[in-house]
């Protein structure tokens, strides 16, 4: 992560004694979080510290008890909130509690750890013992920090109380989330605290009208294993707006998530664009089943929730068996997976952590593509066809003489329009 410091004094004179004094200092754009340190000279002055936001607001307050204190939106020091990095001016709250006769100088020491696109792993639909898990959310992120993740949404059925309790760890953003929970169906609503107020619902109006209060509130509506033969999506998979598919659930048997990515592909090939999301579903450790299986790759600006929620939603993402599992970059131009690119476009496709046999399929608008998969890694260049998507997939055999199935899913390029030559 780029850093970029500011260094900036404060002479403190006797007759300031006593008094609050606001320091400015610009905070950049693309600003992920930022450290904030202070020194002075300590013999017989005190030197109170506080923070105000570019809008004023008071963001948290040390006395002087510290000399350095860390910002960011999901895991501030504690005494301060966390909240977003955002540009513009801020002020350190300077307490001026104790002076010496000869004044004293504070030298102030900003560092702001600046945004760019990393990939990050982790899980997306997690259950915690607030609802039938049987980890407390503490106790998932410690989990998630052993398997290498970078973040979770915890999402308890038809309940929110747990999102006001998260607490990201150095390792782990925790996210907030809820599984709205009918007899007809599931949904992940995905980043924030309480997605809708009340989850009871009778009838397909009601359903429509929380889904629709939850994607007003900002939330990223998935449908969860539409095709489970236990709790599959009853309602119709047209009449209730959402916002991206579960296509990969690690509960269910492979024939039920083949179901759902056949689906999801013949959307594709309608001109439909929806985004897809892996969760593990996971409640407990037992054989087979553990966090991040699969695991959702993500990739964005930084490990912040509200960054990771808009890649999910641009589709900036792929799904792996685990965070172990085949890793996929891939660029085309500026673009990532997800976004719409031109007929002619040229995409480079980097594969890592694969196993001789894989096979790697590029499906498209034309048809199927397979290249067998030689060793560990693999590269390749393509050029997008005809108006329509490109997506990937990996398929391996996990078991000898068993049938291939896929271990690695991605979002797909959407290609559009006539390649501008003049470009």
């Amino acid at each position: 992560m780029k850093e970029k410091t500011i260094t900036f004094q404060r002479t403190v004179g006797k007759e300031e004694e006593g008094l609050y004094l606001e320091v400015p200092f610009f905070v950049p754009d693309q600003a992920a979080s930022m450290e904030i340190s202070y020194e002075y000279d300590r013999n017989g002055n005190i030197i109170d510290f506080g923070l105000l936001n570019e809008k004023g607001e008071l963001i948290g307050w040390s006395g002087s008890n510290r000399s350095r204190i860390v910002i960011s939106d999901h895991r501030s020091m504690a005494g301060f909130a966390s909240v977003p990095v955002k540009q513009g001016q801020w002020s350190i709250l300077l307490g001026a509690y104790k002076v010496e006769e000869q004044g004293v100088v504070i030298t102030y020491r900003v560092t702001f750890y600046l945004k760019g696109l990393k990939l990050y792993k982790g899980d997306t639909h997690i259950h915690s013992s607030g609802s039938d898990g049987n980890m407390t959310p503490e106790e998932l992120s410690l989990a998630a920090g052993r398997e290498g993740l970078d973040f979770l949404f915890v999402t308890d059925h038809n309940n929110y109380a747990h999102n006001y309790h998260l607490s990201s760890t150095d390792l782990v953003t925790m996210i907030p989330g809820v599984e709205w929970t009918h007899y007809k169906g599931h949904m992940g609503m995905l980043g924030r605290k309480r997605p809708f107020k009340n989850f009871i619902s009778n009838s397909l109006e009601k359903t429509v009208e929380i889904v629709e209060e939850a994607r007003e509130n900002g939330a990223f509506t998935v449908i969860n294993h539409p095709f489970c033969y236990w709790c599959g999506w009853e309602w119709g998979m047209e009449k209730v707006p959402f916002d991206g598919v579960e296509v990969w659930n690690g509960g269910l048997m492979p024939e039920r998530n083949q179901a759902c990515l056949d689906w999801w592909d013949d959307r594709l090939k309608e001109g439909k664009r929806i985004p897809i999301t892996g969760g593990s579903d996971f409640h407990k450790y037992e054989p087979g089943r553990m966090p991040a299986s699969p695991c959702t790759c993500v990739y964005a600006l930084s490990n912040s929730a509200e960054d990771l929620l808009e890649g999910l939603k641009k589709g900036h993402s792929f799904l792996t068996i685990s965070s172990e599992g085949p890793m996929m970059e891939t660029w085309a131009g500026d673009n990532l997976m997800g976004d719409e690119i031109l007929i002619g476009s040229e995409i480079m496709f980097t594969f890592w952590n694969l196993k001789k046999g894989d096979v790697l399929i590029l499906i498209s608008q034309d048809g199927r593509e397979e290249i067998p998969c030689k060793s560990d890694r693999l590269s390749i260049q393509r050029t997008s066809g005809k108006a329509g998507y490109l997506r990937a997939e990996i398929r391996r055999s996990l078991i000898k003489d068993y049938p291939y199935i896929p271990v690695f899913l991605s979002n797909p390029y959407y290609i559009t329009g006539e390649k501008n030559d003049k470009e």
